[in-house]
């Protein structure tokens, strides 16, 4: 995992990188706890050694037949006490400094944008001709052409639950697999992964201190009297709320060759995520939801690659909007918005005529080495060893994309024209009509 050492070895770049953060992350308790630590350890061998010479003094005055001072010997008992202090101390003071170390944000990019929240993103590229249309909201048509059940969900499942009806949840499908053809044409190998993960694999792909409380918990409580004892489970698992942290983990303690380099996957998953923090914010309708699935990639590469492979996700990304012929946007995001784990970050956003706005559909971060750091994950070459660098983005989310189609796709006869791309995947059909009329 990473190390006071890394911290040491690179603290003028993390120092300046916190400070681009505005980032309230502790660094000098971190150091000073770093540099106690240290000292402890010193005192702890130099009263080791004592009680060594010590007590081989003692055994050779036994093994002689000869008198033991009895001060000696209450000495040594001391000075073990005092290790004993030292030792407990120290471990204190280490579960602080590795729960630190776990959740330190990433050294940034140079490139990324000082800003102090979304506001201060910074837009790249933006495709021309976007123009406002009058319409009922997406949750309001999709239910009124008979596609969408939220009201039935919310019963069963509560808030942000939803089903999708017919050709709806085909759409769904086909997104799927567009998306999956498109990316392993270009060489990404196809994975599903496990959809749980276990805490210190997870904690290895994502700032869990931030985060844990947008998770979903499963855990054995066989033997559990009460929700106290539920907390402190060891062996608690954690539902995956993005393929990406599965796919970090899937190479946990790996080392490639480095002509191994880049591995390329495609993963494809279901998504669980609780939304904590998000209350008031697209409460209705399927764009903020707390289960929808994904198309994600992720690229494991080499430190002098990461650059270039950023460009070619975010590129894959791109194209696969493209070809949905979709209006939108890509932003780079600025400092203040950029989260702990990556160190450079780009959204595209796509542009929702119904709403007038654009809205959040992929995301791509470079992670650098926060990732493989944590989880061990290196390569060789030449017969030394260092670290790899991680990168994601998503390929499809089907919920928010489908919102997309609808708004951008709603034809004057309240039918949801179907993006070429996709026919092929929805067995010919060229619209949704639904059973109801808007």
């Amino acid at each position: 995992m990473v190390t006071t050492k890394y911290v040491r070895d690179n603290i003028d770049k993390i120092r300046k990188s916190m400070e681009k953060r505005r980032s309230d992350y502790p660094l000098d308790e971190l150091l000073k706890l770093d540099e106690d630590s240290r000292k402890i350890h010193t005192k702890i061998q130099d009263l080791q050694k004592q009680r060594n010479v010590g007590s081989r003094e003692i055994s050779e005055l036994k093994k002689q037949g000869k008198k033991v001072n009895e001060d000696k010997v209450k000495e040594l008992a001391e000075i073990g006490k005092k290790i004993q202090e030292l030792e407990n101390k120290t471990l204190e003071e280490n579960k602080r400094i590795e729960e630190l170390l776990w959740n330190m944000p990433n050294i940034l990019d140079e490139s990324v944008p000082y800003g102090k929240d979304d506001t201060e993103n910074i837009e790249l590229k933006r495709t021309q001709g976007i123009k406002k249309k009058e319409m009922s909201s997406d949750s309001e048509i999709l239910e009124k052409l008979d596609l969408i059940d939220l009201e039935q969900a919310a019963k069963v499942s509560g808030a942000r639950f939803y089903y999708l009806k017919g050709d709806l949840a085909l759409l769904e499908q086909a997104l799927i697999r567009f998306a999956i053809d498109r990316l392993t044409k270009k060489g990404y190998e196809l994975i599903a992964p496990p959809l749980m993960l276990k805490k210190e694999y997870y904690r290895g792909s994502t700032a869990l201190g931030d985060f844990e409380e947008a998770l979903y918990k499963i855990a054995d409580t066989t033997e559990v009297a009460g929700k106290e004892d539920y907390e402190k489970l060891e062996d608690e698992l954690f539902l995956i709320s993005t393929s990406e942290h599965a796919m970090a983990a899937y190479n946990a303690e790996k080392v490639f060759a480095g002509n191994e380099l880049p591995k390329k996957y495609v993963a494809v998953t279901p998504c669980f995520r609780r939304e904590a923090g998000s209350h008031g914010k697209d409460t209705k309708g399927i764009f903020r939801v707390h289960h929808f699935y994904k198309v994600e990639q992720y690229v494991i590469t080499k430190p002098e690659n990461s650059e270039e492979i950023f460009e070619e996700i975010m590129k894959n990304a791109e194209d696969l909007v493209k070809e949905l012929e979709l209006p939108y946007r890509i932003i780079n995001i600025c400092t203040g918005d950029i989260g702990t784990v990556a160190a450079k970050k780009y959204d595209i956003e796509v542009y929702m005529p119904g709403q007038d706005k654009f809205r959040e559909i992929v995301s791509g971060s470079n992670c650098s080495d926060w990732q493989s750091l944590r989880l061990n994950i290196k390569y060789d070459e030449a017969g030394k060893r260092n670290y790899v660098h991680t990168l994601n983005c998503t390929g499809i989310a089907t919920t928010r994309i489908i919102l997309g189609i609808v708004e951008n796709y709603l034809t004057k006869n309240n039918t949801i024209k179907i993006p070429s791309a996709l026919v092929p995947y929805m067995n010919g059909k060229t619209e949704i009509s639904g059973s109801k009329k808007v």
